[in-house]
């Protein structure tokens, strides 16, 4: 569950690829909007020879094992996913506001229908122009009630969605859609006046990033084209539930009918620079052809992106080895972890063992991400072990991120240092965030097991002075309570067998039984979504490692960890860091973050922090694939043969 939206995507994609996110997302001085990330490579290889003209090209869906399961762009939490949002749905149909291209944290205006806004002098209402060029593949215009129908979605279904948060009294902060008062539309804008001041580059770059006008031939209730009436109402519409619970019933069915993707009318109608021409319901594998009606900006070069499906590492890397001039070759593709080459930043192709199959290798995705592995305060075994602020220290304290990036990964990474990420620069990091960053030190974790009273001279240790003082166990920990829990990862990632073999040990050496067992990335997904305050019988796991989080334009977690949170399926609920959280969404004042970071890093939050992945790429010499997203999407209009 992340997803850019990927831009405030939402969890994984590709195992440490990354769910979320949507998603994605933000800085400390991200503030400005116009925050430019990093790059750590700085040596990029992309052909830079002049382009040519048209030719299809073939490309590999990633993470392997992963492929798009629902086209309708008004994602559920179950939905909400990298390979949804950038990897399909944004080829077709364009969020307001687009964060991310060229693995810049920026509004980047020329990719979706909406210009840059403007605010009233009150900071209450923004105005969003729509552009006069942008169309529906239909003939239509994208207009201000395209925008409202989805905001008329979002209010009707706002628990099925995966991006909504629920208001917080307590913390005096309300979320898209509760937030707004009123909206006023016409073909060319839409005005929308909020409750309060809120951060405007959160509004911008984490709310609307989030919303996808939808055109008006979408509001049907039935197969024969029966019209609803959710695009039409307002917010405030008596029947504004019951007219949208007939539309989203049938879009939602349909949008979820891989069968039907590539044949369903609807879905035909794009505003996006690509249409989907066919789908594999069997294998996930795609391909996509230009909207010859797109009337935006990035037109595409080629005439046709073939996304291939391949089921585990090594069955893509045995088509790369076939070489870059093979039959239907990959022109891009990733190298597995054991085949990868030693990252060298002053030069990337050293090493590369596909240099005389017509590959160079290129960066991947530079995500301002978090990773970790989740665990659950609600596991009846093990639950109020992981509820004591030492137990998940000592976690983290046995975690070896630098040693996974330099070891398994071959220095392609950087680590999780806290919730906001440390990288790439730019993040609003305060001086206790700094202080409390995750490191690897497991005397630390053996000595904060022993102070707390557990007897490490067992395997594993066991509680030998029960009770809640600062040298006891703590609540709800008995005498002779035993130091395990078990740990579930994805199948078929053998550096992660590594790394978490590696922990397992560190974790030995502090009393800690960390019982790692692998299980397939859907299994793991479906554990995931069935654990909450409502469903406590689904909550058996103890610990899941499922992908991270990927934030949208501005690093707070509103989506991830507030109480209620579409996302914050794992059920952590703070009031304290509720109104951290707050603070960040309606002030840009850096001691609102240097607030948010010093609560978080001082409490247990149900995460452990685990390294990020920066993939290394295999491109065809002959191709060239600018566009890179720092959420993980791709944007292949701007992918070319070179001549």
């Amino acid at each position: 569950m992340a997803v850019r939206n990927t831009r405030k995507i939402v969890a994984i994609a590709g195992v440490l690829a990354v769910v979320a996110t949507a998603a994605a997302c933000g800085s400390s001085k991200k503030s400005s909007g116009d925050n430019n990330a990093t790059n750590p490579v700085t040596t990029a290889t992309s052909s830079s020879a002049p382009a040519k003209q048209g030719g299809v090209a073939h490309v590999a869906e990633w993470a392997p094992g992963t492929s798009p399961d629902a086209i309708w762009p008004f994602m559920t939490s179950d939905q909400l996913s990298t390979s949804n949002a950038g990897q399909f749905q944004y080829f077709f149909y364009r969020p307001l506001y687009f964060v991310g291209l060229n693995d810049k944290l920026a509004v980047n205006y020329d990719m979706g229908p909406a210009d840059k806004p403007t605010w009233s002098a009150d900071g209450l209402t923004v105005t969003v122009p729509l552009k006069s060029t942008w169309g529906w593949s239909n003939g239509e215009k994208v207009t201000g009630q395209d925008v409202q129908f989805w905001l008329n979605m979002l209010k009707a279904e706002e628990k099925q969605s995966g991006y909504y948060s629920p208001p917080n009294q307590a913390a005096g902060v309300n979320y898209l859609p509760d937030n707004i008062k009123s909206t006023t539309v016409s073909d060319s804008s839409i005005s929308i006046t909020f409750d309060q001041q809120y951060n405007q580059n959160y509004i911008v770059g984490n709310a609307l990033q989030t919303v996808t006008p939808m055109p008006l031939a979408w509001d049907v209730t039935d197969g024969n084209g029966t019209k609803g009436k959710c695009s039409t109402d307002t917010l405030t519409s008596p029947t504004l539930q019951a007219d949208c619970d007939a539309v989203f019933k049938y879009l939602n069915t349909a949008g979820k009918d891989v069968k039907t993707f590539a044949s369903n009318p609807l879905w035909k109608i794009v505003d996006g620079p690509w249409v989907l021409k066919d789908f594999n319901a069997t294998s996930g594998a795609f391909s996509i052809v230009p909207n010859a009606k797109f009337t935006g900006e990035h037109k595409p070069y080629l005439d046709e992106v073939d996304f291939e499906a391949f089921q585990s590492p090594d069955a893509e890397w045995t088509s790369l080895k076939a070489g870059s001039s093979a039959a239907n070759a990959l022109q891009i593709g990733v190298y597995p972890s054991a085949d990868t080459p030693q990252y060298n930043g002053k030069d990337l192709q050293a090493g590369n063992p596909l240099a005389s199959a017509g590959y160079n290798v290129e960066k991947g995705a530079l995500l301002d991400s978090i990773g970790y592995y989740q665990v659950n305060f609600g596991s009846k075994a093990h639950g109020n072990l992981f509820k004591q602020a030492y137990f998940t220290k000592a976690l983290q304290d046995d975690m070896d991120q630098q040693g996974a990036i330099d070891g398994p990964y071959h220095g392609w990474g950087y680590p999780t240092t806290g919730v906001v990420p440390g990288y790439p620069d730019g993040n609003t990091l305060s001086p206790a965030a700094k202080a409390a960053a995750a490191k690897y030190d497991p005397s630390e974790a053996k000595s904060l097991m022993q102070a707390h009273g557990w007897d490490l001279s067992t395997n594993p240790a066991t509680c030998k002075s029960p009770g809640t003082g600062d040298n006891q166990c703590g609540a709800g920990i008995n005498a002779g309570d035993k130091a395990e829990f078990t740990l579930e990862y994805p199948s078929a990632h053998p550096a992660l067998d590594t790394v978490l073999a590696a922990y397992k040990q560190a974790a030995a050496g502090s009393g800690i039984a960390v019982n790692v067992v692998t299980k397939t990335q859907n299994t793991l997904g479906g554990e995931l979504v069935g654990c909450s305050t409502s469903t406590p019988a689904g909550c058996q796991w103890d610990a899941i490692l499922y992908g991270g989080w990927v934030f949208s334009l501005q690093p707070t977690t509103d989506s991830l960890l507030t109480t209620g949170a579409g996302s914050n399926i794992f059920s952590f609920s703070d009031p304290k860091f509720d109104a951290a959280v707050a603070k960040t969404i309606k002030s840009s004042d850096p001691q609102a973050w240097y607030d948010y970071e010093a609560y978080a890093s001082s409490i247990s939050l149900p995460l452990i922090w685990m390294h990020n992945n920066i993939w290394p790429w295999a491109v065809a010499k002959n191709f060239h694939d600018s566009g890179q997203d720092a959420f993980q999407g791709f944007e292949p209009e701007f992918w070319y043969y070179t001549q």
